[in-house]
């Protein structure tokens, strides 16, 4: 049984090395658009990565004078995602990694990215695989 197990991850193995296009794409296999969006000294900064259902929004969120808070939503024909929140005090860097699924064929068509100042609006941006415009 040992051998059979060890011969048979030894045969995968030798496919996946003689086979390196074939298996899970890598990050360069998707459209990225980067967004900065500034307020003051205040930064909300990051890229959105496009995946067939779903986008990967890293980035940092820079407060200086008072809280800030960086707001993300994605749509689409099929889907409107929950607003995503993240948040830095004053003086803070704050690195964030959001999430938003759609799963539906094609996935996210817009994502909406915005800097708030408590209640306050502060500048936004919708994206799509193309770019990004000011909102």
């Amino acid at each position: 049984m040992r051998k059979t197990i060890i011969a048979t991850l030894s045969a995968v193995t030798l496919m996946a090395a003689a086979a390196p296009g074939i298996g899970v794409a890598g990050t360069s296999d998707y459209p990225v658009t980067p967004f900065r969006i500034e307020y003051g000294a205040s930064v909300l900064s990051g890229s959105i990565t496009w995946y067939n259902r779903s986008v990967s929004i890293p980035g940092e969120l820079r407060a200086r004078s008072s809280e800030k808070q960086g707001r993300f939503r994605g749509t689409s024909a099929n889907c409107v995602t929950p607003l995503e929140t993240r948040t830095a005090q004053p003086g803070e860097n704050r690195g964030f990694n959001v999430g938003l699924n759609c799963d539906y064929p094609g996935g996210l068509t817009n994502v909406y990215v915005a800097l708030w100042e408590g209640d306050t609006y502060r500048g936004g941006v919708v994206c799509t695989r193309q770019g990004c415009v000011e909102d």
